[in-house]
This record gives structure tokens, sequence and C-alpha cells, in this order.
């Protein structure tokens, strides 16, 4: 009788601390889970933020663009692409750019192109490119010949229209 009663105790022994072993390998596993989650929540916001500074770049391109319809037609060339000196439509345009687009003052300027029609299609062809580094891009400080070179791309919005003569 003794001798059982000595195997239940070895029993109990080599089972002693398991529960605890179980425990731990629980909260392992919820704490696995809450990393995860987490990670998912930060790339979410990052999907936010991305996206807001899409919409800012389409409604700063567009912006430029419907400026372009109302000006005269004879001087978009000269007033708005980017060869463009000091004070004009495009010197304002890229500074607007700048202040609501992260990283995109600097290297990163908009470019413009304004390519006069040939006939016999009417209107003027104009090309918008925005270019931004977002917050933590990790390619903030290039220029947009730099990232290129090394293989890193700016974030950008490119939008072509033509601009027709309003008279």
């Amino acid at each position: 009788m003794t001798r059982r009663r000595h195997r239940s105790t070895h029993r109990a022994d080599a089972q002693r601390g398991s529960f605890l072993l179980e425990a731990l390998v629980a909260i392992l596993i919820v704490a696995f889970g809450i990393i995860g989650l987490l990670g998912l929540e930060a790339r979410a916001l990052q999907n936010v933020d991305d996206a807001q500074y899409r919409s800012e770049a389409v409604a700063l391109a567009n912006s430029y663009i419907g400026q372009m319809w109302t000006a005269d037609q004879t001087t978009l060339s000269a007033n708005f692409s980017d060869t463009a000196g000091v004070g004009t439509p495009y010197d304002e345009f890229k500074n607007v750019v700048g202040g609501r687009l992260p990283g995109a003052s600097g290297g990163l300027v908009p470019r413009v192109t304004v390519t006069p029609a040939v006939a016999p299609t009417p209107g003027t062809q104009v090309t918008v490119t925005i270019m931004w580094n977002p917050p933590g891009g990790g390619t903030q400080a290039l220029t947009a010949g730099q990232a290129s070179t090394l293989g890193k791309v700016a974030h950008q919005y490119v939008a072509t229209a033509t601009v027709n003569s309003t008279n």
C-alpha cells in the first residue's frame, strides 16, 4: 500500500509547474498577437497619411491647371512652366506645394512642362508632376536625381491636361 502512495506523489511531483509553463506559453501567444495588432494599426495609420498626401497633391495639381485655363494662353509657357522666373504663378505654386506636402521643397520641386499645340491639334499640352517624401520615408534629404540614382523613388503624382483657348 505504501508503494501506491509513493507512485501518486511521484506523479504529482513530475507534474508540478506544468500549469505555470502552460500559462507562460499562453501569455507569449497573446503577446505576439497584440504586437501583430499594433503593427497592423501602425500600417493603417501610415496608409491614411499616404492617402492624405496623395489627395493633397491631386488638389494642388488640379488647382494649378485650373489657373492655366483662366490665364492668357500665349503666356502659359513663360508663366506656368518650371522654367518660369521668380514672381510668376509657378513660383507661387512651388511655394504652396513645398508648404503643404512633406519633403516637397528643396530638390523635389514640382515639374511642369507646357507644350504648345501643333496644328491641327488644338490647345496646349500640360504635364504637372508633384513629388514628396512622406515623414519617416527614409528619403527626405534626397533630391529627385539622388533618389533615382540610389533606386529610391519619392512619391509622385502626375497630371496631364490639354488647356484650350477660352476665346
